[in-house]
């Protein structure tokens, strides 16, 4: 873990790797990408990402905001582009009651994928 990188950033990206996700710190954000399963970009690589101050209750508390680059559109959209990269927004949803029978991390990629399912580029 690098002395620069929060220790609740860390464990954010170490359970997305212990998923087969990788993941970096860039800027105010992590990001990653994750495959569709579904919806108008199936069978592609979507990146996606949330801000460091949505991590900070990681991984009891889950983030609220998802970042997408904004190439990808949704029909349903609260957005914004507070701690996102140039070219980046983020949107807002509430991923409803937090699981604790499973780990957080597919909690969190279930939810991603998701909303992945509806977007659209």
């Amino acid at each position: 873990m690098s002395a620069e990188t929060p220790a609740f950033v860390q464990a954010f990206i170490n359970d997305l790797a212990s998923q087969g996700v990788e993941a970096h710190l860039q800027g105010p954000a992590v990001i990653y990408s994750i495959p569709a399963v579904s919806g108008g970009l199936v069978n592609q690589k979507v990146p996606t990402g949330v801000s460091v101050n949505e991590l900070t209750g990681w991984p009891a508390v889950p983030p609220h905001w998802v970042h997408f680059p904004t190439t990808i559109i949704f029909e349903q959209a609260n957005t914004d582009t507070a701690d996102c990269l140039d070219g980046w927004q983020r949107h807002s949803r509430d991923i409803g009651t937090w699981s604790t029978n499973r780990p957080p991390i597919l909690n969190w990629l279930a939810h991603v994928r998701g909303i992945v399912a509806g977007a659209q580029s």
